[in-house]
């Protein structure tokens, strides 16, 4: 993920946002709060029907090192956490890895969970990995950071190493990079159970990699950067036509069984697309004209969700998050945005949709409810 990608996650996150209480209406789009007072809330889950969310943290007065945004400070503040629905808020896993930048922006932690026989599996973000080995600065405190880690009682035993396979493999072979975008990079964002293992998107390393059950990591997909016409906010010339990478947000199995995969696109408003990925064949667009996805799910009737970071792009001031449901015939439906806000997470129960909101916050972010019409 670039820099400047980076960059502006960090102006959206230090925004001043407006939390409803739990139960109360958020904006009028028919969202109600069910969770607050979460550290950077990314993606969400349900696992015998109860909802769960991967919190990345705030950081911590630990080591600090020099990242994009200046001093990313760890800590043990990222969490995974129960919501009952209601306002409840269970931390079930905490003391889990975090680096961030002052004020807890720019968080590397927990970005996804899911669970496996009922034992967690955690997904953690990761930065500033070595280009030779994948190692994080942090050491054997940060060594659960890059990893997809199983859980057993209030421990996680860490697993496969993202940063590790990228570093020895870089599938996309840096592909789009900017003089300040490192060529090898991985940043774990995004995962699903598939087949007997985990499909997971490194945002970073712009690629979906296979996790079989014996921990073995290969490739499905690897993702190509685009040229997009600069936004205003970059101070280039009108028309300047710029490289972006994709950064892969999130991966979900559809009913038709295949794999679709989000992308952030970085900057520009229209850029993201929707990827249809049949392990075997090379990946399609299924959807496009969105902008800053970060998350995706398909509904009960099988329609696909997709969610926007943030309407304006993020090199954009701060800006609604869109909810779009992309009908059976392509055309689309915005389910919801006034109220939404650095939107970061997405998942369905039954007719219910559940978005982290204020996701890139430091103790103010949240989770809200919509139940869609038709």
């Amino acid at each position: 993920m670039s820099r400047l990608v980076r960059a502006a996650v960090v102006a959206a996150s230090a925004a001043a946002l407006v939390v409803a209480a739990p139960g109360a209406e958020a904006g009028q789009s028919g969202l109600k709060t069910v969770a607050t007072g979460l550290n950077n809330p990314r993606h969400l889950t349900v696992h015998d029907g109860r909802l769960y969310v991967a919190e990345a943290g705030a950081g911590g007065d630990g080591q600090c090192v020099e990242g994009p945004e200046g001093p990313a400070c760890f800590g043990l503040s990222g969490a995974v956490a129960q919501l009952d629905g209601h306002g409840g808020v269970r931390r079930i896993l905490t003391g889990l890895p975090s680096a961030a930048a002052p004020g807890g922006a720019a968080v590397a932690g927990p970005t996804d969970v899911d669970f496996v026989h009922g034992v967690p599996a955690v997904l953690c973000g990761d930065v500033l990995i070595d280009p030779q080995t994948g190692a994080n600065p942090f050491g054997t405190a940060g060594r659960l950071l890059g990893k997809l880690s199983f859980g057993f009682g209030r421990y996680l035993v860490p697993g496969p190493d993202f940063a590790a396979f990228e570093a020895r493999n870089n599938p996309d072979h840096g592909a789009g990079a900017s003089p300040d975008t490192p060529v090898i990079d991985s940043n774990p964002y995004g995962m699903t159970r598939y087949r007997d293992g985990f499909a997971v998107v490194d945002a970073a390393g712009n690629d979906l990699l296979y996790v079989d059950g014996r921990g073995r990591i290969s490739v499905l997909a690897v993702f190509p950067p685009k040229l997009v016409t600069a936004p205003p906010a970059l101070g280039l010339p009108p028309g300047t036509q710029i490289p972006v990478q994709s950064v892969p947000t999130s991966v979900v199995v559809g009913p038709d069984g295949a794999l679709y995969v989000s992308e952030l696109s970085s900057i520009a408003v229209g850029a993201a697309r929707v990827y249809r990925v049949v392990p075997g064949h090379a990946p399609t667009v299924y959807a496009d004209g969105f902008t800053a996805l970060t998350d995706l799910t398909f509904d009960h009737k099988g329609r696909l969700l997709a969610l926007t970071f943030a309407r304006d792009g993020i090199a954009a001031p701060p800006s609604p998050g869109v909810l779009t449901r992309v009908e059976k015939n392509g055309t689309k439906t915005v389910l919801a945005s006034a109220g939404l806000a650095a939107a970061t997470g997405l998942v369905v129960r039954g007719d219910e949709v559940f978005v982290s909101n204020n996701g890139t916050s430091q103790g103010t972010g949240s989770v809200v409810r919509l139940v869609p019409r038709g």
